[in-house]
């Protein structure tokens, strides 16, 4: 595996969303009592923690089979996958930021939110970044059809 292959892009959407899998299993929500902190992780949260999760684990699928394989990816007529990067790092980064943002309550207690949480945010941003730099690397952004 040569990884020299990889892009400035590349390798922002792999580190992130490397960091964005281990992040998801830190707590992101929890309540101190006596000294001990019960929450939950990341992974708790199917839709603010599981599906950014996958969209991360995707783009890094795409990435492999593009910068490391023979295989050839389907072409997206009008839409370059450096936009599919840069849309799905959007929504990653969308779904982590309304759960910070909306908070959780567990049985009228308010959760507070621990210290994972806003890792997984800077790493799903993170996201967003790769893909905004895979959108603009010219090796990425050619999003025009093969001639026939």
């Amino acid at each position: 595996m040569d990884v020299k292959k990889l892009t400035l892009g590349d390798r922002v959407v792999v580190i992130s969303g490397v960091l964005l899998f281990i992040f998801a299993f830190f707590k992101w929500f929890g309540i101190d009592v006596g000294g001990e902190t019960a929450g939950f992780s990341g992974y708790h949260y199917f839709l603010w923690g599981v599906i950014p999760v996958i969209l991360g684990v995707a783009m890094i699928v795409q990435i492999g089979l593009t910068r490391f394989s023979d295989t050839k990816v389907p072409s997206l007529g009008s839409v370059s996958w450096g936009q599919v990067h840069l849309i799905l790092g959007c929504v990653a980064a969308g779904l982590i930021l309304l759960k910070t943002i909306i908070g959780d309550d567990y049985f009228s207690f308010s959760l507070d939110r621990k210290v994972g949480l806003f890792l997984a945010l800077i790493s799903a941003v993170g996201l967003a970044a790769g893909g905004y730099l895979k959108m603009r690397d010219p090796a990425d952004a050619g999003a025009t059809p093969p001639a026939a």
